[in-house]
């Protein structure tokens, strides 16, 4: 069985890549429910071999984060602008979906809906392929940084680094990065949230 070792927390081992998504993904926790208090079903919402629907979109958002893609406002009621937005977009997050648009003019889409940052442009191509895609997060950059050195400039280039670095841990588990896979690739992500949350919480790297 994976034990932590605190000596080994900032090493990439590709080998026991297995036995790191067991253990950490026992750890992530992903009940995020909609207004009506209904638990939002990640893999449901996502609508493999349909389009996405605004309901799917809604509540992806919803579960990506509650406290900002709230749509309609949980307390007053009202629009919130940037789910309107994406909303808006919906037809060409299906063209890519459907690969009628090439990835960058669904970067450049993303551009037009969320104006900083990279964490929510990489969402929007995440659910419409999330098998080539990973989600991004400020958890998962900070396992991606602690072992590969990079630092997170919230940018493309962030994210395109990071994907790579999560495709090696898919094929060290010898998880294809197909349709077929999409619940297998969700256990990496969910270890690799778990793991950056107790790094963001407790690590404290010894100063050389």
């Amino acid at each position: 069985m994976y034990t932590l070792n605190a000596a080994d927390v900032a090493k990439f081992d590709l080998t026991t890549a297995s036995q790191f998504t067991d253990f950490w993904g026992q750890f992530f926790d992903d009940k995020t429910t909609d207004l009506d208090g209904s638990t939002i079903d990640y893999l449901t919402e996502l609508n493999i071999g349909s389009d996405l629907t605004k309901e799917n979109i809604r509540k992806l958002l919803r579960w990506k984060d509650p406290r900002l893609l709230t749509h309609p406002h949980k307390v007053t009621g009202q629009d919130n602008p940037d789910v309107v937005k994406v909303l808006d977009k919906m037809a060409g997050i299906n063209q890519f979906r459907g690969d009628q648009m090439t990835e960058s003019d669904m970067r450049r889409m993303t551009e037009q809906i969320f104006q900083d940052g990279i964490v929510w442009k990489a969402f929007l191509l995440h659910i419409a392929k999330p098998h080539m895609y990973p989600i991004a997060d400020v958890n998962v950059f900070t396992v991606w940084s602690l072992h590969t050195g990079m630092k997170d400039k919230g940018t493309w280039e962030t994210y395109e680094d990071y994907c790579g670095y999560f495709k090696q841990i898919a094929s060290a588990m010898g998880v294809a990065q197909t349709v077929q896979n999409i619940a297998q690739l969700k256990r990496i992500d969910n270890a690799l949230v778990a793991f950056g949350r107790f790094l963001i919480a407790y690590y404290r790297p010894t100063k050389k």
